[in-house]
Formats: structure tokens, C-alpha cells, sequence
């Protein structure tokens, strides 16, 4: 092996998928560039037509996200460039604040975002909140058609419509 080119970023992508042609998704964390402190998930697009000079073409910073399955295990994300969609669940952590600044109640919170690529930017096409006792920390995600599907270890399978994001139908076991 041979370094062709090196290309500085801030954060690092953890994930990485083939996408199109010249085009490669990341998963992973941004960094403070002076202290290397985290400070929430990044989704990237690379330009890898040239593998001298490889660019991040677009990226998505979620400030708020902690962590993600997608960072540790590749099964955990939804990837089809075909259907040039792909999904994978966050998790935050942290107190809620009130007036003032001060803190209250430390809250968790857990969600499946599903984004598409288009014109250089990423969408979101549908946010699942799975917060609630209802929902185990295991979940994944696919779709048939149109249609996104939402799945919990515990059985639980919610149904979604990806043109505009609304619940069409659940199975609770």
C-alpha cells in the first residue's frame, strides 16, 4: 500500500459507505480542532473522484448527539445509494435547562433519523423518537417502496410513510 493523497477534516468518520460513483458517506463525530474534544455526530459526503485530493463535499453536523450504533457496528445502518437513502439511530444524553441557565432533569433520548442526498445536501426525511419504556436500545431500520420500516427487538414494527415522514401503521407484540 501506497499514501496517494491525505485530506484534513475536522472530527473523523467512523462509518464509511461507497455511495456513488465518486462518492463516499461518513459516519462519525466532529472534534474541536484544538483540543480534540467531541461535539456531536457528522455525517459526510467525499468527493473521491481524485484520490490525490479527496474533499469533503457536504457535511451535517447534529451538536446535539452523543453517540450511535452506526459508529460501532455497520450493520446498524440503512445504506442504499440506489434508493439514495440511508438511516441510523442517535442517542443523547444530558440535562434539560430551564430558565436561566440552570439545569434540571437529566434526560436521555433516543431517535432514528433517515436522510437522503441530493444536490450536495443532506435531507432529512424522517425522525423517529423512541424515547419511551415502549422501545428496547436495539433498533433498526428498512423500507419496501416507499414505505420505511422501523424495528424493535421486543417484536415492535411501526410503518412510515418517506415521502412525508407520517406513522402509517404499528405492530406491538
Amino acid at each position: 500500500p501506497k499514501i496517494l493523497g491525505e485530506l484534513k477534516i475536522s472530527g473523523f468518520s467512523e462509518y464509511l459507505h461507497f455511495w456513488e460513483k465518486d462518492l463516499l458517506l461518513g459516519i462519525g463525530m466532529e472534534a474541536d480542532e484544538h483540543t480534540g474534544n467531541t461535539e456531536g455526530l457528522k455525517i459526510s459526503m467525499f468527493d473521491i473522484s481524485n484520490p490525490a485530493d479527496v474533499k469533503e463535499k457536504s457535511k451535517l453536523h447534529l451538536p446535539e448527539v452523543d453517540y450511535s450504533d452506526a459508529l460501532y457496528h455497520y450493520k446498524a445502518v440503512l445504506a442504499d445509494p440506489k434508493k439514495n437513502i440511508f438511516g441510523f439511530q442517535t442517542e443523547t444524553y444530558g440535562y434539560e435547562v430551564e430558565g436561566f441557565g440552570v439545569s434540571s432533569e437529566y434526560r436521555e433520548r433516543y431517535q432514528y433519523l433517515v436522510y437522503t442526498y441530493e444536490n450536495g445536501e443532506f435531507r432529512q426525511l424522517l425522525s423517529i423518537d423512541y424515547s419511551s419504556d415502549a422501545y428496547p436500545y436495539t433498533v433498526r431500520g428498512t423500507y419496501i417502496k416507499d414505505t420505511f420500516y422501523f424495528m424493535c427487538t421486543n417484536g415492535r414494527v411501526e410503518a412510515y410513510r418517506l415521502t412525508d415522514g407520517s406513522k402509517l401503521d404499528e405492530l406491538v407484540p
